[in-house]
């Protein structure tokens, strides 16, 4: 037989048990259903939707069911806040390093250029090429990723800028020239520098949204030509993997602060 507090314990885990469940849901659902998938009493089931609703944390749509409430919202925004970007993508980037053994780097956007907050380096190659602090926009990955959410007004006056200079034979300077690389940046969700930072260097970059549609940061695997070539497929696979987990976080972020 339980006594007060384990009985409380118990509670409590179930009342968790019925927000991981409609968490999985994506229409409201009654208490007859609920109960038949969780395997508990439909009187148990009831007190408790009782009481998370006086917390707004499940909310009840009448005729149709029960679905999480905006108390959630609130929780959830606080637990990101505490949540420091670093720590958030360190594990997602350290994991991407193995799995595709080259340099992986996040950045956020600082004064019209990219500034590397961390980075995961591959020991596996000597030729293995260290990340600068500031990137430019224009012919990084990695500030392209960026650069291509620009609105149209804020784009063009980049693009003003006069210090953009050809680093290589493939760097684009001109506006006109990226806004034909800009519209598949949008719908791939990845970005490319293709030698035009450096030669013999090939880096690829997708960016990291907040829920209102804001870059946040942006992460980039890099490394020579060849080998990047000979992997592309994988390692845009890879990051797709990690912004998918990553923006789970950053979608309450506001932008990243020094």
């Amino acid at each position: 037989m339980y006594t007060k507090d384990k009985t409380g314990i118990v509670m409590v885990g179930r009342a968790m048990e019925i927000l991981d469940y409609l968490a999985g849901k994506d229409k409201p659902v009654g208490i007859s259903e609920m109960a038949k998938d969780l395997s508990l009493p439909k009187a148990t089931v009831f007190r408790l939707l009782n009481s998370l609703e006086e917390w707004n944390a499940v909310e009840c749509s009448e005729n149709e069911g029960y679905q999480l409430g905006c108390f959630l919202i609130k929780l959830g925004r606080s637990a990101s806040k505490d949540l420091h970007l670093i720590d958030i993508c360190k594990p997602y980037m350290d994991r991407i390093m193995k799995e595709v053994d080259e340099n992986v780097n996040l950045a956020i956007e600082y004064e019209n250029a990219m500034l590397s907050i961390y980075s995961t380096y591959s020991n596996s190659s000597v030729l293995s090429i260290k990340t600068i602090p500031i990137s430019p926009m224009y012919c990084s990955a990695i500030g392209k990723a960026a650069l291509a959410y620009y609105d149209d007004e804020k784009l063009a006056a980049y693009f003003k800028r006069q210090d953009l200079r050809k680093r290589t034979a493939k760097t684009i300077i001109t506006r006109e020239a990226f806004e034909k690389e800009r519209e598949w940046i949008r719908e791939s969700g990845l970005a490319y520098d293709d030698e035009e930072y450096e030669e013999g260097l090939f880096c690829m970059a997708t960016p990291l949204f907040n829920a209102e549609g804001a870059v946040v940061a942006c992460i980039s695997v890099s490394g020579g030509y060849g080998r990047m070539m000979a992997k592309k497929e994988k390692v845009a696979e890879v990051l797709r993997q990690a912004k998918e987990f990553i923006e789970i976080y950053t979608e309450s972020m506001d932008r990243f602060e020094l």
